[in-house]
């Protein structure tokens, strides 16, 4: 067997050819080159008086160094469980749990427990106490200026040249929006010598529209085809309904009877939920709303009366019907839609009642006058929210009494108002007066967050687009304005349909309570009107009790006195 052997490789070099060796030693500042200015350039420097800049040749730099303590981190949950029972007492059992509460409030342990901390309650007492709850600190304090900016502003103005107050503003369902208007004052005596035409204008083009169609009448309301742009429908003056396709001809290609329609002119037209996408319904003054299908125009599909106020054994008929003034439908509750009417009324109506009493189910006193508009909130169908005279109101549908939310009353009549499509707390509104009011409850509950006046001429219609960053808005001279939000109007925090519930559970319970008390109230007082009753029934009963006795006494005297008379003659 051989060894190892290491295996080893030497370099060898001259010690001369390793350099000088350095040797480090402290040695005074001493010069070691010198340059001499020149003097031609030297000549060329002109001095400078005043200078008011700095030249440094180097960048001026710092530099600190700072040892902190290591801060050490780490996460750590709690699971809270409810324990510190007895084995035989069953966690989960009410029964259980009372008996051992009071089988141990009676020991001594427990009283000599409670009294040692009641020394701590009343300190915590005291400290509560010596602090006002409803005193309002830092009133003088100067308000700060908001972190966030809202700006509005009109992008593009769309004119009609016979200058016709718009009634309805639709936008359709595509890649590339447009813009369905129609014109109309909404007065019969009006209307009827205006021209009918009606546009579809592209947003980025305002000088002339994309198509024109020409209505038997003036048109009063229309909607678009949800899965067909190009089918418009409209409702007109005299009640009836046409039906228009942009990619045929302007005229319209299907007309409904004037026998089989409405006996006013239409002030509602919605499409509903239905798997071909071809039904609609209607509402008009005459008090009826009635549900059509495109393909078949003949003939309504089915008809409801608005009486909500009829006696018990009343029939519904056109006599005692509440106007229609404005439709609300929301595909959440495919069978469920809300009716403002023009007697300031808004009935909650469900198709699927078997009676009529069962599909008028009930009604809210709105507004002093008719419901301009009616719209579900997006965050929760159970809010909505209702214009008209000089107010915007919101309301619940479980509380039947009165709004849960009020805003301060307008200087000019409100004539339309929507809620902004995205962002769950805000609407906008809309008023005679020519101003756009955009709210935010979050933000502001009293005042509105932005505003903008938009038009000399009073506004009639707003409608915002499913995204939420364009308004169109239209004023009572045919012009249409395209307005464009900030982008915190338009998108909403990861918070805000959370908060939005918070606010309508609070203002719904606070309603709760206010009608419980008025209530008692009420109930109170009649009990007190009954009492007082009984007490001047039994003082009534006892006047008339003395009195009789009293006629009762005077003619025994009488009786008495004629006796003596009569007695003393004889004699």
């Amino acid at each position: 067997m051989k060894s190892y052997v290491r295996s080893t490789y030497a370099y060898t070099k001259l010690r001369k050819n390793l350099g000088r060796q350095p040797l480090f030693q402290d040695v005074p500042a001493h010069l070691i080159d010198s340059i001499n200015p020149n003097i031609e350039e030297q000549k060329q420097y002109v001095l400078r008086n005043p200078v008011h800049r700095e030249i440094q040749a180097t960048m001026p730099q710092s530099q600190h160094e700072a040892n902190t303590k290591q801060l050490v981190m780490h996460e750590q949950g709690i699971n809270h469980t409810e324990g510190g029972w007895p084995r035989d007492v069953h966690l989960y059992n009410e029964d259980h749990l009372a008996r051992h509460r009071r089988r141990v409030q009676h020991e001594d342990g427990y009283v000599r427990a409670i009294l040692s901390l009641q020394p701590q309650l009343e300190h915590c007492i005291d400290q509560n106490n010596a602090i006002d709850m409803y005193q309002t600190y830092f009133a003088t304090m100067n308000l700060q200026a908001p972190v966030e900016k809202y700006n509005v502003q009109i992008a593009n103005v769309f004119t009609d040249p016979y200058q016709r107050p718009v009634s309805c503003i639709v936008w359709t369902d595509e890649n590339t929006p447009k813009l369905v208007t129609s014109y109309s004052y909404q007065d019969y005596s009006k209307d009827m010598m205006l021209p009918t035409t009606c546009y579809v204008w592209d947003i980025n083009k305002q000088t002339t529209p994309l198509y024109e169609f020409f209505p038997e009448t003036t048109c009063w309301r229309l909607v678009c085809s949800p899965d067909q742009p190009d089918i418009l429908i409209t409702g007109l003056l005299n009640g009836t309904v046409n039906i228009f396709d942009s990619r045929s001809s302007q005229e319209a290609v299907s007309k409904s009877s004037v026998y089989n329609s409405h006996r006013g002119p239409i002030t509602g037209l919605l499409y509903t939920h239905s798997r071909t996408n071809t039904e609609f319904f209607s509402g008009s003054p005459d008090g009826q709303c009635l549900w059509w299908d495109r393909r078949y125009l003949s003939k309504p599909i089915d008809q409801l009366f608005m009486s909500i106020r009829q006696g018990p054994n009343v029939e519904p008929s056109y006599s005692n019907t509440e106007g229609v003034s404005s439709l609300e439908f929301d595909r959440g509750f495919p069978t469920k839609f809300l009716t403002g009417t023009e007697s300031g009324l808004v009935i909650n109506a469900n198709r699927m009642g078997r009676s009529h009493s069962e599909i008028l189910t009930s009604y809210w006193n709105a507004h002093e006058g008719a419901v301009r508009a009616v719209h579900r909130s997006p965050c929760t169908l159970r809010m909505f929210i209702t214009c008209g005279d000089w107010n915007v109101r919101i309301w619940s549908e479980e509380v039947r009494t009165a709004p849960i939310i009020v805003t301060r009353p307008y200087r000019y009549q409100v004539t339309d108002v929507a809620w902004a499509p995205l962002r769950y707390s805000s609407y906008m509104a809309i008023c005679e007066g020519g101003v756009f009011h955009y709210w935010d409850l979050l933000r502001k509950y009293h005042a509105p967050v932005a505003t903008l006046h938009v038009s000399k001429h009073g506004l009639t219609r707003v409608t915002p687009h499913p995204s939420g960053e364009s308004i169109a808005v239209g004023d009572k001279q045919g012009s249409i304005y395209i307005l464009h939000l900030s982008e915190n109007m338009i998108l909403p925090n990861s918070q805000d349909k959370q908060l939005v519930h918070q606010i309508y559970d609070r203002e719904t319970r606070r309603e709760h309570i206010l009608g419980n008390r008025v209530k008692e109230i009420r109930l109170k007082h009649k009990i007190d009107d009954a009492t007082h009753m009984d007490i001047e029934d039994d003082d009534d009963d006892d006047l008339k009790s003395t009195e009789e006795d009293y006629f009762k006494m005077v003619n025994e005297e009488l009786n008495s006195i004629d006796e003596l008379l009569s007695t003393s003659k004889i004699f």
